[in-house]
């Protein structure tokens, strides 16, 4: 069983975002993948880097549409999303340095962060966006 499970409770409503957040979820898994075979040093290093690297289009191809779309809640996306993104390259910073590893606590916050964060903040632009004929 995946540690990050991705199911249509966290669908948006936008395919397009649907598709890349089950991307995410993948990646995450693939962290966890490795942890478990006991290969999580060996992989937290690429795969990190790939996640910080696939977040970033993620985040950047979700805010270009909210912007074309004229969405209110725009900035706090943004906040939320560099929030995040630099938590992940701080992590990979002490990753390289020798300071962090990979642990279930960094899975668990991974996995809470991207759950609440598109149930909560990325479900509230569904029905706008849906509006606007995104879908």
């Amino acid at each position: 069983m995946a540690f990050f499970a991705w199911n249509d409770s966290y669908s948006v409503g936008v395919r397009r975002f649907d598709s890349e957040h089950q991307q995410l979820f993948a990646i995450m898994n693939e962290l966890y993948e490795g942890m478990k075979s006991g290969r999580g040093k060996e992989v937290m290093g690429t795969t990190l880097k790939k996640l910080i690297r696939y977040t970033e289009q993620h985040f950047s191809s979700e805010e270009a549409v909210m912007s074309q779309a004229g969405y209110a809640e725009l900035s706090s996306q943004v906040d939320q999303h560099r929030q995040f993104t630099q938590k992940m390259k701080d992590l990979e910073g002490q990753f390289h340095a020798g300071a962090a590893g990979l642990s279930v606590g960094l899975l668990d916050y991974l996995r809470d962060w991207l759950t609440t964060h598109i149930s909560i903040a990325d479900k509230r632009y569904t029905a706008f966006l849906n509006a606007k004929g995104i879908s």
